[in-house]
């Protein structure tokens, strides 16, 4: 069975739980209910996205959004939001939906400064420490622009009008690709022998959209 393209959201889902990504992403038996919080991300996406490439005023309700935009508009350098990038195993860039991607990254904002960029993603959900994603979007950003020396990223975490700061220099992309490498390899390697074990959390606890039919796991919700 070939992998398909693979980027930070599918490879988060496999390590959290194999089986949980088998039966939503490979044999799609369960589909993962829409809630209000992922209904909302999506909305503040959008909106963000027009208001900085079409510039679209926010609409009611993200008006204190206006001055981080505000501040990314005013950087001397190119700005551009929602930005698709995917590269095939060469470490070269492609389309989106070629064949060949291996790897892909969606890029909420991109303040492009020529060797000096700075990658921004919006954030409307509890505030986490864990810088994976930003590493995953700085690694192929910087494989398809090779004259980029240094990526400073964040998470804007709207909710709480946080920030939360990560950078990668070019130096440092070989152990960074390792690293993400061997991630990816167990993902494949699911793919190859088609084992997808369950993996216990507390997600197990009526959290997981799988239902007890489809693992020994899964257990109803506290009362």
């Amino acid at each position: 069975m070939k992998m398909p393209p693979v980027s930070h959201s599918g490879l988060s889902k496999f390590e959290t739980c194999p089986r949980q990504y088998y039966l939503t992403k490979v044999a799609k038996t369960v589909v993962e209910p829409a809630t209000v919080h992922t209904d909302w991300g999506n909305v503040v996406h959008k909106a963000l996205e027009d208001r900085i490439m079409r510039g679209t005023p926010l609409p009611e309700g993200m008006d204190q959004y206006e001055p981080i935009v505000l501040k990314l508009l005013g950087k001397r350098a190119t700005v551009a939001a929602e930005q698709k990038l995917a590269l095939t195993r060469n470490m070269e860039e492609t389309y989106w939906d070629d064949p060949d991607a291996w790897v892909r990254a969606i890029l909420d904002v991109v303040v492009d400064g020529g060797k000096s960029v700075y990658l921004a993603d919006w954030k409307t959900g509890k505030v986490k420490y864990d810088h994976d994603q930003l590493d995953m979007c700085s690694l192929i950003y910087m494989a398809a622009r090779p004259e980029v020396q240094k990526v400073k990223s964040s998470y804007i975490w709207l909710k709480f009008g946080k920030v939360t700061t990560d950078e990668m220099r070019r130096e440092d992309t070989p152990k960074a690709w390792e690293k993400l490498i061997g991630r990816i390899a167990k993902l494949e390697e699911a793919y190859e022998t088609d084992v997808w074990l369950p993996k216990t959390s507390g997600l197990c606890n009526g959290w997981c959209p799988v239902g007890p039919t489809n693992c020994p796991h899964w257990k109803p919700k506290r009362q």
